[in-house]
């Protein structure tokens, strides 16, 4: 409703939600020994978004970086994830947050002026030359992924390597994704060997990235498009939702018939 309503308050919903839930997320992810997943990239485009929103609103270039960060990795992490609507779950809902609401904030922020005036042109005029596209929507946020990527190796593989060795409870994404050598995740980490996991990892990382940013500069010059593109990640995201509360209720179901059919062996035996 905000976004269609009140496009310009978008900012202030995000970061009114942002802030509590990510306090959260690190008590209880602390707690649980994977606080180390919120140095992941998704987390780290938090910070970014809040940066452009709140010092550089009027740089373009970050602007333009932001928009292909929110409606590419991020966003089609809801699918690679399967995060889901799962109203109930605080967990569930956070993930989904964090990737579907920087795409949202993005979107507000290029349509913003349209969805005001209530224009919705099927196109606007490609600006820029094929090389200035490939700087702006490919090459710059590109650019601040592997300053992420950096950082982040620091961290893990300098900083805090020898408190990771020591507790290997400790999660990290690549240690959560290799935990069981029959996934899928473990073979396609491994199949350089299990000594290269690490930068088959980051190279499998940079490609997806990469390949999610191809999409972009049509989202960014036509209003339809993007609306369709993110219409149809919420609907997969409310379908893993619907999928996520079958699976339990059907669970609990079958419980539920099975303690009766247990109770009623016993009263026969009585």
């Amino acid at each position: 409703a905000v976004l269609l309503l009140a496009p310009e308050r978008m900012d202030t919903l995000y970061t009114a939600l942002l802030i509590p839930l990510m306090v959260a997320r690190y008590i209880i992810y602390r707690a649980d020994l994977i606080h180390y997943f919120m140095y992941d990239f998704c987390y780290y485009a938090q910070v970014l978004l809040l940066i452009y929103m709140y010092k550089l609103p009027d740089n373009i270039e970050l602007g333009k970086a932001m928009f292909s960060i929110g409606n590419g990795p991020l966003c089609i992490a809801i699918i690679m994830w399967r995060n889901s609507l799962v109203f109930h779950s605080m967990d569930k809902m956070t993930s989904m947050f964090i990737h579907i609401l920087p795409p949202l904030v993005m979107f507000s922020r290029r349509w913003g002026d349209h969805l005001a005036k209530r224009e919705f042109p099927l196109y606007k005029r490609i600006d820029g030359t094929i090389l200035s596209i490939l700087k702006d929507f490919w090459l710059g946020p590109f650019c601040l992924y592997l300053l992420w990527q950096a950082i982040y190796l620091v961290k893990t593989e300098v900083i805090s390597k020898r408190k990771l060795e020591y507790n290997t409870d400790m999660m990290t994404s690549l240690r959560w994704l290799t935990r069981k050598k029959n996934s899928t995740s473990y073979k396609l980490i491994s199949v350089f060997g299990e000594h290269n996991q690490l930068p088959t990892f980051v190279l499998i990382q940079a490609v997806y990235t990469l390949v999610t940013f191809l999409v972009i500069p049509l989202l960014w010059h036509s209003i339809w498009l993007h609306s369709i593109y993110l219409g149809v990640i919420f609907i997969i995201a409310l379908a893993n939702g619907a999928t996520y509360y079958f699976h339990v209720f059907a669970k609990r179901y079958i419980e539920e018939i099975g303690k009766l059919v247990s109770g009623d062996k016993v009263e026969s035996k009585i």
